[in-house]
C-alpha cells in the first residue's frame, strides 16, 4: 500500500482534494492503481512497483540539463546541470542565443562547494549544479548552449515578464462591456442555417455603437468537417485551427466569380433546402455541412483553374499560409478526409484508436499513400481553413475600425478530444487512456467526465512547452481577450480511467508556476487580456498564481446568490474579473427563475439521489429569495427580472462585463447541460430571432444603453 502510494505520488497524482463543499476526500487506493496502470505502469507485482518507483526516483538525473528554464525577465536565474561525479568537468563555457540573433558568452568555473544536490543513476554518483545567471535578458524564447570542450548541451530558456497584458497598458481606463454569443445560434436573413464569420463582421458596428467593447464567443476551435453532427465546440478536433462551417462562403471572393457556385445557390432545390436549415429551432449540423460542401467543392475547383493554376497573388497567398502553418494544419487536413473516409465506411472508425493499425500513425507510409491519393480533398481543407482565417481577420479588423477597446473575446478549451487530430498528430503529448473531468460538485451532483485528454506534463516539460506556446498562440491571434477553460487545468486536472465514472478518478499535477509565466508572455506579446475560468473546486493556489499574474477571476452571478455576496460586493466582484450573470453552462436567466433547469435535470435522470434534488430544491429556493430582497424586487416579470440581475453586476467594480444575448431576449432553455452528451441537445439551440432584428429592438438596445451607464 505504501510503495503504490510513494508511486502515485513521483507520478504526479495527489491522493486527497478539498471538495466542494469544504471536505478533505481521499482518493482510495483502488482508484490510484487505477489511474497508474492507465498512464502505463505496470503494477503486477510489489517488485514491478519498486522498480518503477527507482526509475521514477532515477529519472530527474538522466538528462545533464533540462529541456526548459522559465525565468521572470530581470531575475537572478540558475540552470540546473547534472554530471557523473567520476567524468565531471569544472570549466563550461556557455553562450545564449537571443531571439532576435544576438548572442551573449560567458564561462563557469565548478568547484566543491557549488554542487547543491547528490543523487545516483544505478551505479553512477550524480552530482548536481546550479549556474546561476546574473542577466537583464530581454523577453521571449532564447538558446543556451553549454560546453566543456568534449560534450554540448542545449536548453530553450524563456524570459517571461511579471504578469499577463492589462487593459491599462493601452491606456484604457473605463470599465468594459459585451455580449457573449453562441455563434452557431446566431440567425440572419443571409446565413445557411447557422451563424458564421460575416454574421459576426456585421455585429461590429451595431454592437460597437451601443458602447460595447468585445464580443465574447464560444470556442472557434477546428471540429469533424466529414463528422458534423460531433458539433461540440469544447471537444475539439483541433485547438490550434479553425472550425471552417464559420466560414461564410457567398461572402468570398471565390464565389463573386464562380457563375456555377452562384448558379447552385440560386437553384429552386438549393433555396429550399436553404429556407429549411434557417427554419430550424436548432442548428441542422448535417444539412448545413451537406449544403456547404456542395459550394465549397465548386468554390475550390474554381480557385485551382483560376487561382493556383495561374500563380496569382490569390494563389501565393495561400501557398504562403500553407508553408508558415506547418506540420499541425496539413495533418488536421489528412486526418479530417481520413477520418470522413474510414467513417462512412465503418461507424465504429470515427475515433483513430480504431482506425486500421497502419493508418494510427500520421508518419506511416500508409498515411502517406492516402494523402497522395486524396491530395486534392485534402488541399480542400487547407484552401477552407485558409479562408476562415482571412474572414475572423476581418472580424478582428472591423473591431479596431469601430473602436472597440478589446473586440474579440475569444475562448480555449481545457482539452483536445480523445478521437482528435491534435492527438493522432501528436499522441505522445497527451495521457491517451486518461479522460479529463471534474469531481462531483453542487452543479454535478455526479461529477464530470468530459472526454477529453490531459496533457502529459512529462513529454510538455520535455518538449520545452511548445505545445502549450502554440496553442496560447493561435487563441490570441485574433483575440483582444482570452478565456481559458477550466483554468485549474495549468496547476491539476481530475483525471479518469476510460470508461470510469467522474466519481473514480483524482487529482493530476501540472507544472502551473512555469504555465502561468508562459501565458504571461504571450499575453504581452499579444496584447491580450487573460480571464480564467476558476469554478468548482478552486485550490488556493490557483486564486494565487492568478492574482500574481494578473489573471482576471470569472465571476458568476447567479453562483453568488447568497447574503455576504451582496454585503461584500466589491470582494465578490473585483477589479480583476470578468463578472457575468450567467454562462453557457448554465440555465438562462428567466430558466433558473422558473426553475426549468431542475425540471429537465428531473427528466433526464441527472440527479445521484432524491435527497440530492431535494437539497437543489431548496437552495433554488433559498438563492430567489436573497435575490428578491437584495435586488428589492416583488415577484419579478422576465424583463424585470433580467434588467434589475444585469445592472447589479454591471455596477460592479469588475473590468469586464458580458452578458447573454439570450438573456436579454429572454430565452428559457440552455444552450449546453454539463454532464450530458445525447440526452439532450446541447451546442445546437439558435437565438429565437434574426440577429439584426435583435440588435434593433429598442427594448435591448435600451438595456445596453443602462448597462452602459451602470458600468460609467
Amino acid at each position: 500500500m505504501e510503495q503504490l502510494k510513494q508511486l502515485a505520488s513521483l507520478a504526479g497524482l495527489q491522493h486527497s482534494y478539498v471538495h466542494a463543499n469544504g471536505q478533505l476526500e481521499y482518493i482510495s487506493p483502488d482508484v490510484q492503481a487505477a489511474i497508474l496502470q492507465a498512464m502505463g505502469f505496470d503494477l503486477t507485482t510489489e517488485q514491478t512497483i519498486a522498480d518503477q518507483i527507482r526509475r521514477q526516483q532515477q529519472a530527474q538525473w538522466q538528462n545533464n540539463i533540462a529541456a526548459v528554464t522559465v525565468a521572470e525577465q530581470q531575475q537572478v536565474f540558475a540552470v540546473r546541470l547534472q554530471l557523473a561525479a567520476a567524468t565531471a568537468s569544472s570549466h563550461w563555457q556557455w553562450q545564449i542565443l537571443l531571439e532576435d540573433g544576438q548572442t551573449l558568452n560567458g564561462d563557469f568555473l565548478l568547484q566543491a562547494k557549488d554542487i547543491i544536490e547528490q543523487g545516483q543513476i544505478d551505479d553512477t554518483a550524480m552530482l548536481a549544479f546550479n549556474l546561476s545567471f546574473e542577466l537583464d535578458l530581454p523577453l521571449g524564447y532564447h538558446q543556451l548552449t553549454l560546453s566543456d570542450g568534449k560534450q554540448v548541451l542545449k536548453q530553450q530558456l524563456i524570459i517571461t515578464p511579471a504578469r499577463c497584458f492589462q487593459l491599462h497598458d493601452s491606456a484604457i481606463l473605463h470599465k468594459t462591456m459585451g455580449p457573449a454569443v453562441q455563434l452557431y445560434a446566431v440567425r440572419s436573413a443571409r446565413n445557411w442555417g447557422m451563424g458564421d464569420f460575416a454574421d459576426l463582421k456585421a455585429m461590429v458596428a451595431p454592437l460597437a455603437a451601443a458602447g460595447n467593447d468585445f464580443i465574447g464567443l464560444n470556442p472557434l476551435h477546428a471540429l469533424y468537417p466529414m463528422l458534423p453532427q460531433d458539433c461540440s465546440p469544447y471537444s475539439p478536433s483541433s485547438r490550434l485551427w479553425l472550425n471552417t462551417l464559420y466560414v461564410a462562403l457567398d461572402e468570398t471572393p471565390d464565389y463573386q466569380s464562380c457563375t456555377a457556385a452562384q448558379q447552385l445557390v440560386a437553384s429552386a432545390d438549393f433555396q429550399q433546402q436553404l429556407a429549411a436549415c434557417r427554419a430550424t429551432a436548432n442548428v441542422d449540423y448535417p444539412a448545413v455541412a451537406a449544403l456547404k460542401q456542395q459550394v465549397a467543392t465548386l468554390l475550390f475547383q474554381h480557385f485551382q483553374q483560376h487561382e493556383l493554376a495561374q500563380q496569382s497573388e490569390r494563389a501565393k497567398a495561400f501557398q504562403v499560409f500553407v508553408a508558415e502553418a506547418g506540420v499541425s494544419l496539413y495533418q488536421w487536413a489528412v486526418f479530417s478526409v481520413l477520418q470522413g473516409q474510414l467513417f462512412w465506411q465503418d461507424l465504429q472508425t470515427a475515433a483513430w484508436q480504431q482506425f486500421p493499425p497502419e493508418l494510427q500513425n500520421p508518419h506511416s507510409p500508409a498515411v502517406a499513400a492516402f494523402a497522395k491519393q486524396h491530395a486534392s480533398a485534402i488541399e480542400q481543407q487547407l484552401y477552407l481553413q485558409w479562408l476562415a482565417q482571412l474572414q475572423l481577420a476581418e472580424v478582428k479588423a472591423e473591431c479596431r475600425k469601430q473602436g472597440m477597446a478589446i473586440g474579440l473575446y475569444c475562448d480555449v478549451a481545457v482539452g483536445t478530444s480523445r478521437s482528435s487530430a491534435e492527438s493522432w498528430g501528436a499522441p505522445d503529448d497527451f495521457l491517451l487512456d486518461l479522460s479529463v473531468g471534474a469531481p462531483p460538485d453542487i452543479m454535478a451532483p455526479k461529477g464530470q467526465n468530459w472526454g477529453l485528454l490531459a496533457y502529459n506534463p512529462v513529454t510538455l516539460r520535455q518538449k520545452a512547452y511548445q505545445p502549450f506556446i502554440e496553442l496560447i498562440r493561435a487563441n490570441m491571434r485574433y483575440a483582444g481577450a482570452l478565456r481559458l477553460d477550466h483554468v485549474m487545468a495549468l496547476l491539476r486536472l481530475w483525471c479518469c480511467p476510460l470508461g470510469a465514472d467522474a466519481t473514480a478518478g483524482c487529482y493530476l499535477r501540472m507544472p502551473a508556476q512555469e504555465l502561468f509565466a508562459i501565458l504571461a508572455l504571450e499575453s504581452q506579446r499579444n496584447h491580450c487580456v487573460v480571464i480564467g475560468e476558476d469554478l468548482g473546486t478552486v485550490p488556493a493556489e490557483i486564486s494565487e498564481l492568478m492574482q500574481h499574474y494578473q489573471v482576471l477571476s470569472y465571476r458568476v452571478f447567479m453562483l453568488e446568490q447568497k447574503a455576504g455576496s451582496y454585503q461584500h460586493r466589491d470582494l465578490t466582484y473585483p477589479p480583476q474579473a470578468l463578472a457575468t450573470v450567467t454562462t453557457h453552462d448554465m440555465p438562462t436567466l428567466v430558466g433558473f427563475w422558473q426553475e426549468l433547469d431542475l425540471a429537465l435535470r428531473h427528466q433526464l435522470d441527472l440527479f445521484p439521489s432524491p435527497a440530492v434534488a431535494d437539497s437543489l430544491h431548496q437552495l433554488r429556493e433559498s438563492e430567489k429569495q436573497i435575490l428578491q430582497q437584495q435586488l428589492g424586487i416583488a415577484q419579478p416579470d422576465a424583463a424585470t427580472l433580467v434588467r434589475a440581475c444585469h445592472l447589479y453586476t454591471a455596477a460592479t467594480p469588475a473590468r469586464l462585463f458580458a452578458y447573454q444575448l439570450e438573456d436579454l431576449v429572454l430565452l428559457e432553455t440552455p444552450v449546453n447541460i454539463p454532464g450530458t452528451s445525447t440526452e439532450y441537445a446541447n451546442w445546437q439551440r439558435k437565438l429565437p430571432q434574426n440577429i439584426e432584428t435583435i440588435l434593433s429592438d429598442n427594448k435591448v438596445l435600451q438595456l445596453m444603453q443602462e448597462i452602459k451607464q451602470a458600468r460609467s
